[in-house]
């Protein structure tokens, strides 16, 4: 383990990180550290695995009549890879290839789907992100004609969108 170098930091940046490394010590939890790393956001976004599944987000577009989760296990998992945790990503560019009818269009709506609902969870996006708020956040849904973008994936995402509470 490399020795931590506290002398760069204010004051305030040394009283927070001995208050946390107290706090790690005496209860293997910090209070502290959760506060810092939720003081942006408005409400604190759910995981992937609870976006999936409960009803209140995508868990009425993903089950079927009988309540069979429809969506892959495969993808299920990859979801988690990519969200490992409820406010981080993994990858900043994912491209889904592979033959007709696996769930690219699938993921890769859930995917934008996510990322929506955790940018709609920040008090300020645009200070979050380091944008001006003039700017305009976009969020873009690609295939590889505007067919497949409109008729496949947007139609897919509007249809998630409506079932979810």
């Amino acid at each position: 383990m490399s020795n931590i170098d506290l002398k760069n930091l204010t004051e305030q940046e040394r009283k927070a990180v001995l208050e946390i490394l107290k706090e790690y010590s005496d209860t293997g939890n910090s209070t502290s550290l959760s506060s810092l790393m939720y003081e942006d956001w408005d409400e604190i976004p759910v995981d992937i695995t609870t976006f999936l599944h409960n009803r209140k987000y995508l868990g009425n577009a993903l089950y079927d009549q009988e309540g069979k989760f429809t969506l892959f296990p495969y993808w299920e998992e990859k979801l988690k890879d990519i969200f490992p945790t409820n406010t981080t990503t993994k990858y900043n560019t994912i491209i889904f290839t592979g033959a007709i009818g696996l769930g690219k269009s699938t993921i890769a709506v859930i995917c934008l789907l996510y990322l929506l609902y955790r940018l709609l969870c920040l008090k300020d996006p645009y200070l979050y992100y380091g944008m001006q708020p003039i700017d305009k956040i976009t969020i873009s849904l690609m295939n590889i004609t505007i067919e497949n973008a409109k008729g496949v994936a947007l139609d897919k995402m509007n249809q998630m969108i409506l079932s979810s509470e």
